[in-house]
């Protein structure tokens, strides 16, 4: 028997190295699309939006409106409609609230978030089976082969996270431009911030403090599973 305790695999050292390998770079991705994925659908992170860049008065729209606003970009990103029809009202009358412009965007934007969602499910499955599985399998020697992966996931993870912030920091014009350009195939995102509604609700500030939200809460998932894993670790990876 190997000292990973997988005698039915000839290669069993090597597939656990592999598959512990796979899941510290999991890690990230499953944090980052997953809290991506959250904010996109809390209505809390909007209603802060409303409340933090004054959109009510930018924008000509009540709070109530501008929730309404949101449930409805929220169902957008969850259902299959193609395109989106904000409907608000406006001196007592259901109007549409983007133009084709911003309605073509947002189709764009759906696609990356669809993109994002699988990730998040697709990544979260396989960190379970993994995990599962090692538990099963290596018993207690999991343990530590969890704490080993999860530390060095997170101090990769924090490291990039920490030179991001730095740059979003210095100059998140440039970070959000770029973001744009690599996301989009087409400068439907270019949006006039005096006339289109999408981009006055949402002013590059909001996608700025989501981004730093995004790392803080990304950090500190990383700091509860590194520290869930050593205390499971010293518990029960001594045992024999």
């Amino acid at each position: 028997m190997n000292s990973f305790g997988l005698s039915v695999l000839p290669s069993g050292r090597a597939t656990t190295t592999a598959a512990m390998t796979l899941f510290a770079l999991a890690l990230p991705i499953f944090f980052i699309t997953a809290n991506v994925r959250h904010i996109a659908n809390s209505d809390w992170v909007y209603g802060y939006n409303w409340w933090r860049n004054g959109i009510p008065e930018r924008s000509g729209f009540d709070t109530p409106e501008l929730d309404r606003a949101a449930s409805q970009i929220i169902d957008y990103f969850n259902n299959d409609e193609e395109l989106l029809d904000v409907r608000v009202n406006f001196r007592g009358s259901d109007v549409s609230l983007y133009n084709h412009r911003e309605v073509l965007h947002m189709r764009d934007v759906k696609g990356l978030m669809t993109g994002t969602f699988a990730v998040s499910l697709w990544t979260g499955v396989f960190l379970l089976v993994v995990g599962v599985g090692g538990a099963v399998l290596l018993g207690h020697r999991f343990w530590g082969l969890l704490y080993r992966a999860a530390s060095w996931s997170a101090l990769g993870s924090l490291v990039l996270i920490g030179i991001l912030c730095v740059a979003v920091l210095i100059d998140f014009n440039f970070v959000f431009t770029r973001f744009h350009f690599l996301s989009f195939a087409n400068d439907l995102w270019m949006l006039d911030p005096r006339t289109d509604n999408l981009i006055i609700m949402f002013p590059q500030r909001s996608f700025f403090e989501a981004t730093l939200l995004i790392a803080v809460m990304t950090a500190i998932e990383f700091a509860g599973l590194v520290v869930g894993a050593k205390v499971l670790s010293n518990r029960y990876g001594g045992r024999r």
